[in-house]
């Protein structure tokens, strides 16, 4: 059951080609889990303003490519960033 909650969905297009390049840029898949975690969290919190996007149904790639977000796109970023 664990494996259907971290297919990708609509808004958590985690296999898009932005967000796996950035995985890799950063080079955090070579980090612990826990540092894993504390990376993306600080990546959004401090890479990607707060600002509307043009609406709610958004995928983080947009998010990402858009480069801000307001509460709810900069958490669909992360939650695809975690997966």
């Amino acid at each position: 059951m664990s494996h259907v909650l971290t297919q990708p969905t609509p808004l958590l297009d985690y296999h898009s080609e932005a967000i796996q390049t950035l995985i890799e840029e950063r080079g955090w898949l070579d980090l612990t889990p826990f540092a894993r975690i504390g990376a993306a969290y600080d990546f959004v919190r401090e890479e990607i303003l707060f600002g509307y996007n043009a609406g709610d149904a958004l995928p983080a790639s947009k998010v990402l490519a858009d480069g801000f977000g307001q509460c709810n796109k900069k958490s669909t970023l992360l939650m695809a960033l975690l997966r």
